[in-house]
């Protein structure tokens, strides 16, 4: 076992000189990783340390407690965040956005929230976009970036800000990676899933005609059905739809009622989409991560050759899309995936691929 680098004292603090190889590094004290400066000489080397411990000392220092105790303390993130939170909780949003949006603010308050308020600077907000993108995380980058603009938005409408330090980055370019669902290969898939339990490939069927989520097709129940229609009220959006039984999906054969009919003569409970009651799920719903391990099973079973980021149930959203656009127009689409704006529903038409405009 290697011994450990003993400090020198005549150094600045994180800066370590290895007499074996004759190099220096300089720790960073936020993560503890070590950067090599490698063969320059002392003189360089205990320059740029002290101009890292500054800069670490500037922009990354905890508020020293005697400061807290006598309440001189400098407003920082972690102190508008708690205001920001209140203003989010008043945009009435849908418990699962709220909770993921939650978890994002404790990302941020935990990476930047000692940080002054007032002394974040566009620089700032890039370093800290870039650790994303250095990674490959360019959604989470993308997501980060979005956040972080909002929470500077609100501190600005409050005046706790003069100017949005975020508005001038410039958004991360995320390249598509999910590979569409074709109609054809949604076939194959189907059948490959008639080797599993019923229900799943009612679910399938049910999502297609649909054009609903993942979440809100394993939450439709026979008790909502009436006047034949069945409402739904979507988890994500809020978003309030009433379908009729006659609804039918022309390119697939599939009319929501005959497969609603299907579902009664599997279903055991309120579910239309059920797997049974049992100990993990006493009400009998179908667990959402049997939904999709059902579409990859699948999958795999289809002897299809896909991309390295094959398509997931989610997209039989988008092929109800384009399939529905096709035959009734994008109004009706939009309507029917329940998208407050058109741009949104574009995204879901969006095939991918390269086609050619005919003349």
């Amino acid at each position: 076992m290697r011994r450990p680098e003993k400090h020198d004292a005549n150094l600045p603090r994180n800066l370590t000189y290895r007499k074996t190889r004759k190099t220096y590094a300089w720790r960073n004290p936020l993560d503890g990783r070590e950067i090599p400066l490698g063969k320059i000489s002392r003189r360089e080397a205990v320059a740029q340390a002290i101009e890292a411990n500054h800069y670490i000392e500037k922009n990354y220092s905890p508020i020293a407690l005697l400061e807290q105790l006598k309440g001189e303390t400098e407003y920082t993130l972690a102190n508008w965040l708690d205001r920001y939170e209140v203003v989010l909780q008043r945009r009435k949003l849908a418990a699962n956005t709220y909770k993921v949006r939650s978890g994002q603010i404790a990302t941020i308050r935990q990476q930047l929230g000692e940080m002054v308020l007032t002394s974040i600077t566009t620089r700032h907000i890039a370093e800290y976009i870039e650790l994303w993108i250095s990674t490959g995380k360019m959604t989470m980058a993308n997501t980060m970036r979005s956040v972080l603009s909002d929470i500077f938005r609100e501190a600005v409408i409050e005046g706790r800000v003069k100017d949005n330090p975020v508005t001038p980055t410039r958004a991360p370019k995320i390249e598509v990676q999910r590979e569409r669902l074709s109609y054809e290969w949604y076939v194959s898939i189907r059948q490959a899933a008639e080797r599993q339990p019923a229900w799943f490939t009612l679910a399938m069927d049910l999502a297609l005609v649909t054009g609903q989520r993942r979440e809100d097709v394993a939450l439709m129940k026979f008790s909502d059905i009436r006047d034949e229609r069945i409402y739904i009220e979507q988890t994500k959006t809020g978003m309030c739809l009433a379908l009729p039984m006659s609804l039918t999906l022309n390119a697939a054969g599939l009319k929501l009622g005959t497969v609603i009919d299907r579902c009664r003569l599997v279903s055991r409970c309120d579910f239309l989409i059920s797997s049974g009651v049992r100990k993990n799920s006493p009400d009998g719903s179908v667990n959402l991560d049997g939904l999709t391990k059902g579409f990859v099973k699948a999958r795999n079973a289809s002897g299809i050759e896909f991309s390295e980021q094959p398509p997931t149930f989610h997209e039989i959203r988008s092929l109800a899309g384009r399939l529905y656009e096709a035959e009734r127009g994008k109004e009706f689409t939009q309507k029917l995936l329940g998208h407050k704006t058109q741009k949104m529903t574009e995204k879901y038409l969006d095939s991918r691929k390269k086609e050619f405009m005919l003349l």
